[in-house]
């Protein structure tokens, strides 16, 4: 299925990376889609599951789920039928 676009939301990684979430793709276990501006690596593409753990990558990639709009975005994914 293809990744159904959101109006982008800009937040912070763990590591206080700048990211944002720009999809979510309801038949991925990594169901949030978005990019990460990383020191050294620019800005590279960026998947996270309902846990907000990054798909192969450094734990500092991470999303900081005490942003609102993070917790509203997996709660979409949730109501979408994304499962953990």
């Amino acid at each position: 299925m293809a990744t159904i676009k959101i109006v982008p939301i800009s937040t912070k990684t763990i590591g206080k990376f700048d990211a944002e979430i720009t999809g979510i793709d309801p038949t991925d276990h990594d169901c949030l889609k978005g990019t990460i501006d990383t020191p050294g690596a620019a800005i590279v593409s960026a998947e996270w599951n309902l846990d907000g753990t990054c798909r192969d990558s450094i734990p500092q990639c991470n999303l900081d789920l005490s942003q609102n709009e993070v917790v509203d975005a997996i709660n979409c994914a949730r109501k979408l039928g994304v499962q953990n």
